[in-house]
């Protein structure tokens, strides 16, 4: 090296791998104690870790031991309590009522009415037991249906006709005996004469009365009608137009107490006494 010139950085470098490269060949042995102690270094720390390594095991069995006795214990106490439930159901079974399901099927009917009414299903079977509305209620209920008409102006009310009254209907009275005939109507089956036998029966019995028999007696031996000899012929009052055409004709062309001629009609032959 030349004077005070300072020495490069590549000079340093070299100078200081010669420095230990001599001190490397003159101290091999300590080389060797260095390693050898290195070497026991790591067989202490491999030992260490396999013991660590066993006392884990260790610890983990034991506690695999007793999770397993945990759960055995907690096995056996619940398959006691399932048996002694069982034994309860059992129990309870025996004492239960047969009938618990009736109350419900009850309840469960009556909702369902409940919900079938709600909806209106019994509406039409029951209909009739509903009160029928008045003749106000059910015009409401008609004019609510219908869509709202304008308001008109009111009108003074007209004045209405008086109603006419139905004059009073004609009443009449009379008496008459029948003489039937086989094939008249509502002949009896014991009437066997002819429409010309009837005829000339009816004769005989106005002659008797024109004679002057007693007109009810004279029924009571002619007439066939039923029960008129009962009630001398009689027919009461009835009003105009109630009668056969050709009896009713006859009875207004007579007057009062006065007897008529034969009258034919479909049941027969007919003799009247008007009585009013």
């Amino acid at each position: 090296m030349n004077g005070g010139a300072k020495p490069s950085l590549e000079e340093v470098i070299m100078s200081k791998e010669t420095k230990t490269q001599r001190k490397a060949e003159e101290d091999p042995e300590l080389d060797k104690k260095r390693a050898e102690d290195e070497e026991e270094d790591e067989d202490e720390e491999e030992e260490g870790a396999e013991g660590e390594s066993d006392d884990e095991d260790e610890a983990e069995e034991e506690d695999e031991e007793e999770d397993e006795e945990d759960d055995e214990e907690e096995d056996e106490k619940e398959d006691e309590h399932a048996k002694h439930q069982g034994q309860d159901a059992a129990a309870h079974g025996d004492d239960e009522d047969p009938s618990w399901w009736t109350p419900h099927v009850v309840l469960a009917v009556l909702v369902l009415i409940g919900v079938l009414g709600f909806f209106g299903m019994f509406n039409k079977p029951l209909g009739f037991l509903a009160a029928k509305p008045q003749g106000g209620a059910a015009h409401t209920e008609t004019a609510a249906a219908q869509p709202a008409t304008p308001a008109t102006p009111a009108t003074p009310p007209r004045p209405t006709a008086p109603a006419q009254q139905q004059p009073p209907r004609e009443m009449f009275g009379a008496k008459h005996f029948l003489v039937m005939y086989k094939g008249g109507m509502r002949a009896p089956a014991n009437v066997t004469r002819t429409k010309e036998e009837a005829k000339a029966r009816a004769e005989e019995a106005l002659k008797k009365v024109k004679d002057g028999a007693k007109f009810e007696t004279v029924v009571g031996e002619y007439s066939d009608e039923p029960n008129a000899g009962a009630r001398g012929g009689d027919l009461g009052l009835f009003p105009k137009g109630a009668m056969v055409g050709p009896f009713q004709e006859a009875v207004e062309k007579l007057k009062v107490n006065e007897i008529s001629g034969l009258v034919e009609t479909p049941f027969g032959y007919h003799v009247i006494l008007r009585t009013k």
